[in-house]
């Protein structure tokens, strides 16, 4: 899977190296497309985590708290992708907001976690 991915990453940056000299405009597509192409191949894989977090016995673990770390992670590579993509194009200023909407989106997907963790505190200081 590996090797596919790569493969599928070096031919992107051959088509865009060689596709940015004559038409510049289908540059930032063709990044798009190896991109979902790559994250349409690990979406096997990224199943596999998600079901494995899911299934974790975790005696007196509210699944509310695994479900907002799967959102997390989901956040965070989106992000990533996002504000590459808009970077790549030229928009760094977009980026740099589309990175603070996701810190932001990350902070209010943890807020579960954080009261659980505060209440269980509490629960050990009383």
């Amino acid at each position: 899977m590996f090797y596919k991915i790569i493969a599928v990453a070096l031919v992107t940056i051959v088509l865009n190296l060689v596709v940015k000299q004559y038409k510049p405009e289908f540059s930032i597509l063709i990044s798009v497309c190896g991109g979902l192409l790559i994250f349409i191949m690990l979406i096997d894989e990224i199943k596999v985590i998600v079901d494995e977090m899911i299934n974790v016995d975790l005696k007196g673990v509210d699944f509310g708290v695994i479900s907002s770390i799967i959102k997390v992670l989901g956040i965070g590579y989106i992000t990533e992708f996002t504000a590459n993509i808009a970077e790549e194009s030229g928009n760094k200023s977009i980026a740099t907001k589309i990175i603070l909407g996701g810190k932001i989106a990350i902070c209010v997907a943890t807020l579960p976690i954080i009261k659980t963790l505060l209440n269980t505190i509490l629960s050990l200081i009383h």
